[in-house]
């Protein structure tokens, strides 16, 4: 019988490449049509956000992945952290796409890496903190649909009035 010690060498032996194929090829929406809060009329809903987590204090952690200010003690915390980016489906919180990265890195940057998972069908939700008409073009390329919120000091022109009091607006890629 291994030990719980045996499976974490091994783990290291083969290295992250096996897990992230066993992730791509597994991991995936699981929504049935009758899963609560999985559906908005024909989309299936899912959200893209970012998050960090602490990984254990070794130096090569810290030296990849980096650490936040503190203002206590050494001004750093007390664990490295590595910065995530991830979709998930709303319905059943299933991650189905996943990158990672430096915490110097914005969650921005991770996001293009994910956006292969996409397809028609899917209506992706994002908080104001994804922005930027590159990462939009990017997203829409993919056949979901998108609803993002932007930031509230976001000018946005009023072109045209909608029955239910929304209205149609534009944001323009700077020059």
């Amino acid at each position: 019988m291994p030990t719980t010690a045996a499976i974490g060498r091994a783990r290291r032996r083969l290295g992250p490449e096996p897990l992230k194929v066993v992730f791509d090829r597994v991991c995936r929406p699981v929504a049935t049509p009758e899963s609560a809060g999985a559906w908005y009329r024909r989309w299936r809903l899912v959200a893209v956000d970012g998050t960090v987590f602490d990984v254990p204090d070794t130096e090569a952690n810290s030296m990849f992945f980096g650490r936040p200010g503190s203002g206590r003690g050494q001004q750093r915390s007390a664990y490295p952290q590595v910065r995530v980016a991830a979709l998930v489906e709303c319905g059943t919180h299933a991650v189905f796409a996943a990158a990672t990265g430096p915490l110097s890195v914005h969650e921005q940057h991770l996001i293009p890496d994910l956006l292969g998972r996409l397809e028609p069908g899917m209506l992706l939700m994002a908080d104001r903190g994804i922005t930027g008409c590159e990462l939009w073009r990017a997203a829409s390329g993919t056949g979901a649909d998108l609803l993002w919120r932007v930031r509230k000091n976001i000018v946005l022109p009023f072109l045209e009035a909608f029955e239910d009091g929304s209205y149609l607006s534009e944001i323009v890629a700077p020059q």
